[in-house]
C-alpha cells in the first residue's frame, strides 16, 4: 500500500506538471506551482520513509494518502474565470505615484536587507530568527513590494526611474541569496520577473525549460544545507568551492534515509490522531497573534491573552530537528482531520480569482499574485498559514501604498497611468482553467 500511494502521488504530480504544457503561461498557475513544490520538495523524502521499520503501522499510508487529497484539491479549487472578475481591485494608477511608492518601499526594504547583511553568517543562514532579527526580517519584506511595482511599471513603459529601482533592489536581493542560499528568495526573484513579463507581454518561459529547472532544483534542494555550511566556514560565499558539494550523494542520501519534514508530518499526524487534539483552525489565529502583536510593545501577558492556545500536537518523545517544518498538509490535518484538505481548495480558488483579474490586465491583482506565488508554494512545504500571513502583511503595507498611487479620474494619456490591459486580455480571459 505504501508504494501504491507513493506512485499515485508521483503520478498526480507528473500529470499536473505535464498538463501545464497544453497552453502558454499555464505554468504560472497555482496547480503547476503546487505540483512543482510537491515534486521537488516532498516526493524525494518519501522512498526512505516508505521502508522505515520504526514507523507506526499505517502512518505512512495515512499521511501520503492525505497528501494526494491535498494536491487534488489544489487542482479542483482552480476554477475557470469569466469576465468580469474581482471588481474590488480594478483600479487605475498614476505611474509617477506608483514609482514614488516603489522607491519608498524599496528604500525601506533595502535598509533592512542591509541590516540583514550585518548579521553574523552563522545566524543569517538559519531558518528561524528571534527577537531583534525578527523585526529586521519582517521589514525587509518591503523590498519585494517595491521591486514588484517597479517591474510592472518598467514592462508597461520603459523608464529610467523604474530601471534604477530594479537595479538597486537586485543588488540587495542577489547579495542576500548568494550569502544565505535561501531557496524562497531565489524562487521569488525568478517568479517576480517571469510574471511581470507574462502579465504585460504574454511571453512565458518554455514549458520544457521550466521542467528542466524543476529537475535541477530537485537535486539542488538537497544540497542547500551544505552550501550554507560552506558559507559559514568561509565567512561568506565561496563559489570556487561549489564543486566540493556532492549533489548526487546528497540526493541519494535523502532517497535512502527519508526527509525530516515528511517525518515530522507523519509523527505530528500520528499524535493528533491518537489524542484527537484537533485545533479547528485556532492555529491560524494564534499564528497571526504571534506574528503581528509585538510582545516588546504590549507585553507578553497581554499578547498571550489574545491567543486561543492549542494542545501540543507533537509527542514529547519525538525530537523535531531544529529548522525543519512539518509541511502544510500537517496543519491542514491537525485542524479538521481529512476535511482539512479543503484548505487547499480555498487557497486555489482564491488564487484563481486573483489570477483571473490579473490576466484581465488589472495592476493591483497582478501585484498581489506576483507576491503570493511563492507563499502559495510554501503552503505545501511549510504551513497553509503562510499565504494568509503574506496577505495580511500586504494589506497593512502594500495596499496603503497602492491607495496613495490610485487615481479616480480618467486618464487621457496611456503613459500617464498604469492600467496594463493588453489587447488580447479579453480573449485570454474567456477561460482560465
Amino acid at each position: 500500500m505504501n508504494w501504491i500511494l507513493t506512485g499515485l502521488l508521483a503520478g498526480l504530480c507528473l500529470w499536473m506538471l505535464v498538463a501545464a504544457g497544453t497552453r502558454s503561461g499555464k505554468l504560472y498557475e497555482f496547480p503547476f506551482l503546487a505540483s512543482a513544490m510537491m515534486f521537488s520538495f516532498i516526493l524525494p523524502q518519501l522512498p526512505g520513509l516508505a521502508v522505515d521499520q520504526f514507523m507506526p503501522a499505517g502512518l505512512y499510508a495515512k499521511t501520503v494518502g492525505f497528501t494526494v487529497l491535498c494536491l487534488a484539491m489544489c487542482r479542483l479549487g482552480w476554477m475557470p474565470n469569466r469576465l468580469p472578475v474581482m471588481r474590488a481591485f480594478q483600479w487605475q494608477f498614476s505611474e509617477t505615484r506608483l514609482l514614488l511608492a516603489s522607491a519608498i518601499l524599496s528604500a525601506i526594504g533595502s535598509y533592512f536587507y542591509y541590516k540583514l547583511s550585518e548579521i553574523p553568517i552563522e545566524m543569517a543562514v538559519a531558518t528561524m530568527f528571534t527577537g531583534y532579527y525578527v523585526i529586521i526580517s519582517f521589514f525587509s519584506e518591503f523590498l519585494p513590494y517595491g521591486l514588484s511595482i517597479a517591474l510592472l511599471c518598467f514592462v508597461n513603459r520603459r523608464s529610467f526611474p523604474a530601471f534604477m529601482i530594479i537595479a538597486v533592489d537586485l543588488m540587495f536581493y542577489v547579495e542576500q541569496i548568494m550569502r544565505t542560499g535561501k531557496r524562497g528568495e531565489t524562487t521569488e526573484l525568478i517568479i517576480l520577473f517571469a510574471l511581470a513579463i507574462w502579465f504585460k507581454w504574454r511571453r512565458a518561459v518554455p514549458h520544457f525549460l521550466a521542467l528542466a529547472g524543476i529537475l535541477g532544483g530537485t537535486l539542488a534542494l538537497t544540497s542547500t544545507a551544505d552550501y550554507r555550511q560552506m558559507n559559514v566556514k568561509n565567512d561568506g560565499p565561496a563559489l570556487s568551492k561549489l564543486m566540493e558539494i556532492s549533489v548526487l550523494d546528497n540526493f541519494e542520501r535523502i532517497l535512502t534515509a527519508g526527509g525530516e519534514e515528511m517525518r515530522n508530518a507523519m509523527y505530528r499526524i500520528h499524535m493528533v490522531d491518537r489524542n484527537q487534539s484537533f485545533d479547528y483552525g485556532a492555529f491560524h489565529w494564534d499564528t497571526l497573534v504571534w506574528n503581528y502583536i509585538p510582545a516588546q510593545v504590549v507585553g507578553k501577558p497581554l499578547k498571550d491573552s489574545f491567543m486561543i492556545g492549542i494542545e501540543d500536537q507533537f509527542d514529547r518523545a519525538y525530537n523535531k530537528p531544529t529548522g525543519t517544518t512539518e509541511t502544510g498538509m500537517t496543519d491542514a490535518y491537525a485542524s479538521f482531520w481529512y476535511f482539512g484538505a479543503f484548505k487547499f481548495f480555498i487557497i486555489a480558488y482564491f488564487l484563481s480569482r486573483l489570477y483571473g483579474a490579473a490576466m484581465a490586465g488589472h495592476t493591483a491583482p497582478q501585484l498581489f499574485y506576483m507576491l503570493l506565488a511563492v507563499s502559495s508554494m510554501h503552503t505545501i512545504s511549510h504551513y497553509t498559514q503562510w499565504i494568509l500571513s503574506s496577505w495580511v502583511q500586504m494589506v497593512l503595507f502594500l495596499i496603503p501604498a497602492l491607495l496613495f498611487a490610485r487615481t479616480r479620474k480618467p486618464v487621457a494619456q496611456p503613459s500617464a497611468a498604469v492600467t496594463m490591459t493588453p489587447p488580447s486580455a479579453a480573449a485570454a480571459m474567456g477561460r482560465v482553467p
